[in-house]
């Protein structure tokens, strides 16, 4: 209400309260139930500020409403605004990450592996950007190492850190790769891991690094579909579910059996996995990457050291994760309940992951040396070398007998593919 209509509210109220008149709520000298002319002259004017008072009245209330919804219409703007700056913003950095990847060339596998993860994911190629804040130590196992020459034209000889390391013949560095060549072949790939793990120490870039990854040549990978977002690394998949009590996070966990020598329970397999410092601490106090030279014993690299992981991560009250899509990213590995997953068997292993095997998709590496996945893991690799290699993959001819089968009813027939992992 303006202050006009304000005054000639109080001038009416003022004088029916003078005059005592208390039906036509007006002064009695401008009583309109009279019949004076006086009155017939006023009564038009009078009732024209009365509607005057009701039209602004309402012109007022619309235009405060107005402006109430103008306020909320730009707060709710402003929010979106907001929203869509914040899905916008860039990726969290990437902490400082060490991937050890441990060689020995026992077959054309193993090299064929080498020569993959160097392509897709140490970025050797011009497809595949090398993962940001990242380093790599490729140590070598035995005399030969025939991936190697594509890597030693860029690398130069070091002999920082190899003073005094007898385990180490020879060792070549440049920023963001080393490659150390062993003198003895034993301990398999959890010796080799130390031999990094040492280097590091000697070398003073140990505190360097947020997270470790460890991968050997009996597996194959990174293997991860086109939609991931843009800016996202493979090493990702791992680091980024190290939060809280997880301190390890494997592409694969198996539950073992109460006859196992491994122990009853949950297990995180080490052909690929990733852990932070403060495990990497307990693992190296509890000596889980010492040299060992039995195999399957029970103070041998398979208890002690691939079991050992998660043995200790457990007597601290720390927990594992894996990548496998058949579990909860949440599942609580210390619980007990949890302990006869996949029916006590490996589940890295063709035809026994609860009667499938594993997708390379779906735990970025997978065990290529005991052919699991196939004959996805052979097509993915092909596809993903030839664009490493620049090509779209979209060459080929017209195939009628294909064209006809899949434009047929047969197509869309149940098929025979799960007979192929039936193993038992």
């Amino acid at each position: 209400m303006n202050a006009s209509l304000a005054h000639r509210t109080s001038v009416l109220q003022r004088s029916n309260s003078d005059t005592g008149s208390k039906e036509s709520g007006l002064p009695q000298t401008y009583n309109l139930s009279g019949n004076s002319s006086q009155n017939r002259l006023l009564s038009p004017v009078l009732s024209a500020w009365a509607q005057a008072g009701l039209i602004f009245t309402g012109l007022l209330l619309l235009t405060t409403l107005y402006q109430v919804d103008l306020t909320k219409s730009q707060t709710s703007l402003t929010q979106r605004a907001k929203s869509r700056q914040l899905l916008a913003s860039p990726a969290p950095q990437i902490g400082p990450t060490l991937v050890s990847y441990s060689y020995f060339e026992k077959d054309d596998i193993q090299r064929f592996n080498m020569e993959f993860f160097m392509a897709v994911g140490m970025g050797q190629s011009p497809r595949f950007k090398p993962p940001q804040a990242t380093d790599f130590v490729v140590i070598i196992s035995g005399e030969k190492c025939s991936p190697c020459k594509q890597l030693l034209p860029s690398l130069v000889e070091t002999h920082a850190g190899t003073k005094n390391f007898p385990e180490i013949s020879q060792a070549w560095s440049v920023p963001g790769l080393t490659m150390l060549q062993r003198t003895q072949n034993e301990g398999m790939d959890f010796a080799a891991h130390n031999i990094t793990l040492q280097w590091l120490q000697r070398t003073s870039s140990y505190s360097t690094y947020r997270y470790f990854i460890f991968l050997n040549s009996s597996v194959r990978g990174p293997f991860y579909p086109s939609y991931m977002p843009q800016g996202w690394q493979w090493t990702r998949a791992y680091t980024d579910r190290l939060i809280g009590n997880v301190k390890l996070v494997s592409s694969s966990i198996v539950c073992l059996p109460t006859v196992d020598a491994g122990g009853f329970g949950p297990k995180a397999e080490s052909w690929a996995f990733a852990t932070d410092p403060e495990a990497l601490e307990l693992f190296t106090r509890a000596g889980v990457f010492h040299l060992r030279t039995c195999k399957l014993c029970n103070d041998g690299v398979v208890v002690r050291g691939e079991y050992g992981l998660t043995n200790v991560l457990f007597s601290h009250g720390l927990s594992i994760a894996t990548l496998m899509s058949m579990y909860h990213p949440d599942t609580n590995w210390l619980d007990d309940k949890n302990w006869h997953c996949n029916n006590n068997a490996h589940p890295s292993r063709h035809g026994s992951y609860d009667g499938i095997a594993m997708h390379p998709f779906e735990v970025v590496f997978l065990k290529a040396s005991w052919h699991v996945g196939e004959p996805h893991t052979a097509h993915y690799s092909k596809w993903f070398l030839a664009q490493a290699q620049g090509s779209d993959n979209t060459a080929g001819s017209f195939d009628e007998p294909m064209y006809r089968y899949a434009i047929s009813m047969e197509a869309q027939e149940p098929n025979n593919a799960e007979s192929c992992f039936k193993v038992v």
